[in-house]
Parts: structure tokens; C-alpha cells; sequence
């Protein structure tokens, strides 16, 4: 019983024996060729084209999904140069979101303090000014999504009127 599992090791051990000795007697042929071919194959990195859109990776190209939104980009044309509405987006673009956490760990952000401070970061996002090295700027007035000539505001913010008046802050 022995002897059959010492067949298969003496095969590996008479094999790699005689690799080591081919590849000790030339071991040009075993450092020119890899490097060569590694080389040559690199070349084949410079045309991948690398996708990094989600719903392209993830979702099945005629799924129900994109079949829907199809019927819904149809039907409702949304015109995003005049009339910007974040609930209407069908297709992600340019733009940005903030998600918001509190300082405190505190659960609550229906807290008049967390209101303050989100009008101030409101105020330094509408002022944010760009200059890019070529020496042309752009301003978030200028740039911003628009909803009827004016830059889009976020009516969430007007909680803040509220918030104390309806006392969320004992309800958490």
C-alpha cells in the first residue's frame, strides 16, 4: 500500500529534477523569455477600457428597470437647463449630495443646533467658488441646477422654522 503513494512522488520528484536541471544549464532562456513575453502582453493594458457605471456592471441590459424608465423618459421629457427637480431624475448626472451626521452621535438631527450649522454648510456650498489653473472661475450661482431661472434650493432647509414649534427635538 505504500508503494502506490510513492509513485506519484517519485514522478514529481524525477520531473522536477529534470526541469531543474534544463533550467540550471540555461537559465538565460528562463529570464529573457518571461520578461519578453510580460512585456509584450503589458502592451494589451493600454486599450482596457475600464467601466465603472453601476447600473452598466449590475443590471441585465433589457431588464425591467430600464424598461420602465424608458416608458417614464418617453412620456415625461424633464428639460433639466430650466426646470431642475431632484425627485425627477431618471438617470444619474452631475451633481452633488450631502449626507448629513451628527457631530454628537446623537440619532436626532431635528435638533435646532443641527439646523444652524446645516444653513451655514447650505451658505458655504451657494458660495463655493472654482478657479482652475488656466485662470477661468465658476461659482455654484453659476453653475447650479435651475428650476425656473433660479438656482435650485432644498425646501427640506425650511424646517428650521419649524422645528421647535413642533418640538421633534423630545420625540427621539
Amino acid at each position: 500500500m505504500a508503494c502506490k503513494v510513492t509513485i506519484v512522488d517519485d514522478v514529481l520528484n524525477r520531473s522536477f529534477y529534470k526541469l531543474g536541471l534544463i533550467v540550471g544549464r540555461n537559465p538565460g532562456y528562463f529570464i529573457v523569455i518571461p520578461v519578453l513575453l510580460t512585456l509584450i502582453m503589458i502592451t494589451g493594458f493600454q486599450r482596457v477600457h475600464y467601466e465603472m457605471d453601476p447600473e452598466y456592471l449590475f443590471s441585465p441590459v433589457r431588464g425591467q428597470g430600464k424598461m420602465e424608465r424608458r416608458i417614464v423618459e418617453e412620456n415625461f421629457r424633464v428639460n433639466y437647463s430650466h426646470r431642475f427637480n431632484v425627485g425627477r431624475i431618471t438617470r444619474p448626472g452631475r451633481f452633488g449630495r450631502v449626507i448629513i451626521v451628527p457631530k454628537d452621535n446623537n440619532t436626532n438631527i431635528l435638533r435646532t443646533e443641527v439646523w444652524k450649522e446645516l444653513r451655514e454648510l447650505d451658505e458655504l456650498v451657494s458660495n463655493i467658488t472654482v478657479t482652475l489653473p488656466s485662470g477661468e472661475t465658476f461659482t455654484y450661482r453659476e453653475e447650479c441646477a435651475r428650476w425656473e431661472g433660479q438656482c435650485f434650493f432644498n425646501d427640506i432647509l425650511n424646517l428650521d422654522q419649524i422645528i421647535q414649534e413642533a418640538s421633534f427635538e423630545n420625540v427621539f
